[in-house]
């Protein structure tokens, strides 16, 4: 997505989780755009330990909080509940409160699996949570939290996040493909993938524009697909770039043949990004588009 470089303006952020897929992605982009940008890792501040939280945020001084760091590992948080809720929900409400305290704003990533699935349209904002798993309900439960805090704080809903720096869907299609020269991959389970590096540009977008107000935004790239439909759509861009040279058969399988999975998912979680596009004016492009630069991203590394 092609979008005109902001000018810098004077604001202080505190980033949290940049070693991660999100936060990695995220930490260039908010350093072209702000004038001051501070990361702290696991080591400085373990979101894991609500009162380590609070004692080292209390002296820290910033305007806008940006939380990139999560418990991520669905199947793990069915098996360490208590440390999915104290990651994903009790120390986002204790980040949101204090941002609050300081006059500050913050942004919080939640999920799609706040969602059951039961839907046949992407979701909005509006529509009801109704989480199937702890990471789900762990997730639903900091979103609760942090808009309690303060209204103008934000909560943003992705889906399927894939990007550079970090092992992602596409990565492991096509790792199987060349290993085993075919790929099993599930056909009933439905989302839309979100590209990181566009993740950043309409984040920035929504805290330039004059519409932003805080609350609730769905971010992800237009479309929606299988997970069968995206990995062969890898591997055609694979061919079309040479890092494969011809398509190889790829097999339908269903969510519940996948060996080793302890949560529930929902079958059908895309999300509707209507009210970015209204705040911010932008359209994010078609998650096709998005995977086609990626693997010509892999195809330079000779991945």
């Amino acid at each position: 997505m092609a979008m005109a470089k902001p000018h810098k303006t004077p604001r202080t952020i505190l980033l949290l989780g940049s070693r991660g897929l999100l936060g990695n992605t995220l930490l260039p982009a908010l350093r072209q755009t702000f004038e001051s940008v501070r990361c702290m890792d696991r080591a400085e501040l373990n979101l894991a330990n609500p009162g380590q939280v609070e004692k080292v945020l209390t002296g820290v001084d910033f305007d806008l909080l940006v939380n990139a760091a999560g418990y991520t590992a669905v199947d793990d948080c069915e098996i360490n509940e208590r440390l999915a809720y104290l990651v994903n929900s009790d120390a986002p409400a204790i980040l949101a409160k204090i941002a609050a305290a300081k006059g500050a704003q913050m942004v919080q990533f939640s999920t799609d699996y706040v969602f059951d699935g039961g839907a046949f349209l992407p979701y909005k904002e509006g529509d009801p949570a109704n989480p199937i798993s702890i990471y789900g309900k762990s997730k639903c439960a900091g979103e609760i939290g942090v808009l309690a805090a303060d209204s103008r704080h934000l909560v943003v809903r992705l889906s399927w996040l894939f990007g550079p720096g970090r092992t992602a869907f596409p990565g492991w299609v096509l790792r199987k493909a060349v290993a085993d020269g075919r790929v099993s991959i599930v056909s009933d389970k439905s989302a839309s993938p979100t590209f990181a590096p566009d993740l950043a540009n309409w984040l920035i977008a929504l805290l330039l524009s004059d519409k932003f107000t805080g609350g609730m935004v769905h971010l992800c790239n237009s479309g929606v697909c299988t997970w069968k439909d995206y990995g062969e759509e890898v591997l055609r861009c694979a061919v079309k770039t040479g890092l494969l040279k011809e398509m190889v058969p790829v097999h339908p399988l269903k969510l519940t043949d996948l060996p080793g999975l302890t949560a529930a998912r929902p079958l059908y979680s895309a999300l509707d990004t209507t009210h970015f596009s209204q705040i911010t004016g932008v359209t994010p492009r078609p998650w096709q588009d998005a995977v086609a630069e990626h693997v010509t991203y892999l195809s330079r590394l000779k991945y």
